[in-house]
């Protein structure tokens, strides 16, 4: 068979002024000067893609934070593997976090922190011999904490908050558990029984284990029926965190209680397409608006937040 070049001399084209229009000039960039203002860094980037959803998501931040709204922080263990401990502590502080949900790694990563100020992870050549992943020190301090707390009827965040806070630790002020524990925000962890190391600790109890699981659980329901007109976050998480929030959720509107008008963002430039579906496109429903900043957590979120604060200015404490 013989394919012909097709002809293009009847193509019809269509007039600049009939196309939609994407941008205009205001939405530009412009070049950053040298020694100028964070407001004069902010207001080079351009209000398009990541940066403008950024801008968004900062007012949505701003307004909630004007009118007493949720907003609420839900991590991954890279949220602290990054580093970014001591500025979501200094979040909380500041009172601008209303509540926290983080997963089992973020729980191992915060308590490591807190005792050595050092983030650790484990060689792998030590899956050889079967030490790739229990750290003792704090496979003990998690779980006597679960198990003390239990008997007290708490949850997993308000345990260890409160066994970091009664230790002597060096960097407690770098930890997020204890940060929180000491200023009264709530922390729900969810862990995943087999995939995070200290719920396989000789120190486990699973009664303890599930007892105060499900408590965060119900925890995190209590902080999602009070979201509406607020903002959720969702960062470097994009398998258990996402679920967790959609059925809390969930659990919420079962119940009888309101949630809408919820503004959501999942910062992770590795989002499984289930974390994007899950917390921008279910969990902004109804009347609510998502957003996907595709970049790396260590750079957006101190850029977020500095956006944030540039705005509210002597609003903060």
């Amino acid at each position: 068979m013989t394919i012909k070049p097709l002809s293009l001399k009847k193509l019809k084209t269509v007039p600049l002024a009939q196309r939609k229009v994407d941008s205009d000039s205001k939405d530009f960039g412009a070049p950053y000067k040298a020694g100028s203002s964070l407001e004069d860094f902010l207001c080079s980037l351009p209000n398009l893609g990541c940066a403008g959803d950024l801008f968004r998501l900062r007012d949505a931040m701003v307004s909630a934070y004007r009118n007493k709204h949720a907003i609420i922080l839900a991590c991954g263990g890279h949220v602290l593997d990054a580093g970014l401990g001591p500025l979501i502590c200094r979040l909380i502080e500041q009172k601008i976090i209303s509540g926290l949900a983080i997963t089992g790694a973020a729980l191992e990563q915060d308590v490591e922190i807190a005792m050595s100020g050092r983030t650790v992870t484990a060689r792998e050549r030590e899956l050889s011999d079967g030490r790739y992943c229990i750290t003792e020190e704090t496979g003990c301090l998690i779980n006597d904490a679960i198990n003390c707390g239990a008997l007290e009827n708490w949850g997993i965040g308000n345990s260890v908050g409160k066994r970091l806070n009664d230790s002597e630790f060096e960097h407690l002020d770098h930890s997020v558990l204890a940060t929180a524990f000491r200023y009264g925000v709530p922390v729900s962890v969810h862990p995943a029984i087999g995939a995070d190391a200290f719920c396989f600790h000789p120190a486990a109890r699973g009664e303890a284990l599930g007892e105060t699981s499900i408590r965060d659980f119900r925890l995190l329901a209590g902080m999602m029926a009070e979201s509406s007109h607020g903002v959720v976050i969702n960062i470097a998480s994009s398998v258990i965190m996402p679920r967790v929030l959609l059925q809390a959720v969930d659990a919420a509107r079962n119940v009888g209680k309101t949630v809408e008008a919820v503004t959501t963002a999942v910062i992770d430039p590795a989002a499984s397409s289930a974390a994007i579906t899950d917390v921008v496109t279910r969990l902004s429903m109804p009347k609510g608006a998502g957003y996907w900043l595709s970049g790396p957590d260590e750079i957006l979120l101190p850029l977020l937040f500095a956006s944030v604060l540039e705005v509210l200015g002597d609003e903060v404490m």
